[in-house]
């Protein structure tokens, strides 16, 4: 396999993943990004890049093309968890703002 290639492209609506300098990345922005060297993973979003706790294993066949099936699903799954956590912080990160701001009356 070589290094940069699309193996999910994104004109069949399927998530778009590539492998560059050892790193996997899926999907666009939120980007779920997964070191394969050590196994840490992270999402990034426009605003942040967020440590992923959830240990992602895809076996070698699966990276090289084999069985594109169980690597979408696969892809899916983690990458729609990656996408809640995203939407999860952002919502929480608003609330926070707001709620910083808001003035309190003294009765």
């Amino acid at each position: 396999m070589e290094e940069g290639a699309v193996l999910v492209k994104e004109a069949e609506k399927k998530i778009p993943m590539k492998i560059e300098e050892g790193k996997l990345y899926i999907g666009d922005m939120p980007q779920l990004i997964v070191d394969l060297d050590t196994q840490e993973n992270y999402i990034r979003t426009e605003e942040r890049l967020i440590s992923y706790k959830k240990r992602i294993e895809l076996s070698p066949d699966l990276l090289a093309g084999k069985r594109a099936n169980v690597l979408q699903t696969a892809l899916e799954y983690y990458y729609a968890q990656a996408c809640e956590i995203a939407e999860g912080m952002k919502i929480a990160e608003e609330y926070r703002e707001k709620a910083n701001t808001t003035v309190r009356e003294k009765r």
